[in-house]
């Protein structure tokens, strides 16, 4: 199974048309046809009642489309966070700093703006000796 099935099925789930899903996921309406048509068969239950007016959920459909939007959801969190940590807004920041600095009024405001603007990065303090 791969991504690119899943995104179909939602598309077919949410249109409830193959041709309309088809012009949504940028393919040709047969091709559509035959990805469903294998994710059916790896699966071994059909998820679509096709009719003269478009597709219908299953009720096996109707189970999987609720984990697939879960699985779908669960990638896209995952490449924003691997963006986020190419960008340099996430992961780990180790700031040395000397004991003097502690007094400064500047640098607890600094760090106290930088956690506000990127919460997603880890600020490890360390003092040093010079």
């Amino acid at each position: 199974m791969e991504l690119r099935h899943l995104r179909y099925f939602l598309a077919v789930a949410e249109e409830g048309n193959f041709t309309r899903a088809a012009a949504r996921v940028g393919i040709g309406q047969p091709p559509l046809s035959q990805q469903i048509q294998t994710l059916e068969r790896e699966l071994g239950t059909p998820l679509f009642r096709r009719t003269h007016s478009g597709a219908e959920l299953t009720p096996a459909g109707e189970a999987f489309l609720g984990e697939v939007r879960r699985v779908l959801a669960d990638v896209e969190r995952a490449a924003e966070t691997a963006r986020r940590v190419a960008r340099g807004e996430s992961g780990r920041l180790r700031l040395g700093f000397t004991a003097s600095a502690a007094f400064s009024p500047v640098v607890p405001r600094l760090i106290r703006d930088f956690r506000r603007k990127w919460p997603q990065v880890e600020l490890l303090l360390d003092e040093t000796m010079t």
